[in-house]
């Protein structure tokens, strides 16, 4: 078999993966080990970043800004002038801190294998497309690095349940990219509903951007891969297909359903967060979802969902609304000023909402109510990368922990599924994590098709 030029056997690239299930049965001690055993002399935590284009940038800027307890050693992206001009100006950033001519402490990889190969390197930041998401965090947790995973977490409910189970074993830190978590005026709005200022909690709004004003015509012939670009690395784990530009352009990794589920999950990461961590039920999800949902033309290239209107009830009884952004404008303006995404909780006294600009109550007084000894209040985080950083140097607990990853996640999916199959609702238990009323073609749905030999970590 050859991958990137490497000719290496299947079970190599199995091995090398750490996708061999009997040996986290046989010497378990040996991930958590490689938690500790890779002290950097600085004292600093040593970080690979595993995709550099857009999301992946604003990270490297991320940690370069944590320069006193982190060093970024290791940039990796499938676009050689991509990957070869960060490494050189994270490269230039530290020559220049530490006052030196040169330096070349920052390598540029292609396969993130190679990354995960280093002994030196105590963390990744993955930023790659979704469908490579699971995939390279679970190598990452099984070769003993902490993992700092941008939302939202695969393709299917499976995967990250697979992820989960390799975080679990291998004791890593685990940060998800719902950085919201570390702002003040979620923590607050928070609060303020998990200590029933607003009153007892009945039901929520969440909505966000859907990505529905997108187009782009389906390409009627293969274009040239450019020169630099590792295409068949980029597809990874999804189905083999033509190359086209918008095919592997951004908005190609948003809402083209073998790379992503679209903005339900992408952008609805964010706001079923915040609703998750208002309502106390990071370690469960809803039990009943019913609505309806719309996709792009069958002429567009694009074919995730679009727009979506779904209500969905959990077992303490509280209702919430996910709708994207068109269906919410009429609603949300009734009561506040309307932003393309946030989340509102209703209780019996009145309401709070909060989005990236700022909070909004019905009540005015309750902005400044002060919190008091025996009050609940969460983790505490300004800066979500920092917070990973410190959680792996301390021990403490990261703002955004797996099983809030997972739990915010399978609602995306489940919104999902309910609206491909064309069911008017289903059921789902929480504790045994399936399908309570499932027909053939939601089963159909539950899972994807992966492609080997990328996709065999998601199969073994």
């Amino acid at each position: 078999m050859t991958i990137n030029g490497k000719n290496i056997s299947r079970r190599n690239f199995i091995r090398n993966t750490g996708i061999i299930a009997a040996s986290t049965a046989i010497i378990p001690s040996i991930f958590s080990s490689c938690n500790t055993k890779k002290k950097s002399i600085n004292g600093k935590v040593n970080v690979a970043s595993i995709g550099v284009g857009g999301r992946g940038s604003n990270h490297v800027v991320g940690v370069l800004k944590l320069a006193a307890i982190a060093q970024l050693v290791a940039v990796c992206d499938p676009y050689e002038d991509r990957r070869t001009v960060k490494a050189q100006k994270v490269n230039e950033f530290y020559a220049k801190q530490k006052g030196l001519t040169s330096y070349n402490g920052c390598k540029a990889y292609n396969h993130f294998q190679d990354v995960l190969d280093r002994e030196d390197v105590d963390a990744v930041v993955i930023s790659t497309p979704d469908h490579w998401h699971v995939p390279i965090a679970i190598a990452a947790a099984k070769a003993g690095k902490h993992v700092y995973l941008e939302k939202p977490v695969g393709l299917s409910i499976p995967q990250g349940q697979k992820l989960r189970e390799a975080i679990n074993d291998s004791g890593v830190v685990f940060q998800y990219g719902t950085q919201q978590r570390s702002g003040k005026n979620f923590r607050h709005a928070c609060e303020l509903t998990r200590n029933e200022v607003i009153g007892k909690l009945e039901r929520i709004e969440a909505w966000c951007d859907s990505g529905k004003n997108n187009f782009a015509p389906i390409p009627t012939e293969a274009e040239a891969i450019p020169t630099g670009f590792d295409y068949d690395l980029w597809q990874g784990p999804a189905l083999k297909r033509p190359y086209s530009k918008v095919r592997a352009s951004n908005k190609g990794a948003w809402f083209i359903d073998d790379y992503a589920i679209g903005f339900v999950a992408g952008w609805g990461a964010h706001p079923l967060d915040i609703a998750q961590w208002g309502n106390n039920t990071d370690e469960t999800s809803p039990i009943e979802y019913s609505g309806t949902g719309s996709f792009f033309a069958e002429d567009n290239i694009f074919n995730t969902m679009n727009s979506w209107d779904i209500h969905a009830k959990y077992a303490n009884g509280v209702d919430m609304h996910f709708c994207s952004y068109d269906v919410a404008k009429p609603i949300v303006s009734k009561y506040r000023p309307f932003m393309g995404h946030g989340t509102t909780f209703f209780g019996n006294k009145g309401w709070v909402s909060v989005d990236r600009k700022g909070v909004h109550v019905s009540n005015p007084e309750w902005l400044n109510h002060q919190f008091t000894e025996g009050d609940i209040r969460l983790v505490k985080s300004s800066d979500h990368m920092r917070n990973f950083i410190e959680a792996i140097k301390n021990g403490t607990p990261t703002v955004s922990p797996i099983e809030s990853a997972i739990r915010s996640d399978t609602i995306s999916h489940l919104c999902d599924i309910l609206v491909r199959s064309g069911e008017g609702s289903l059921k789902w238990n929480p504790e045994a994590e399936r399908i309570v009323n499932p027909t053939s073609k939601i089963t159909s749905l539950f899972t994807k098709e992966s492609r080997s030999p990328y996709g065999d970590i998601l199969n073994g």
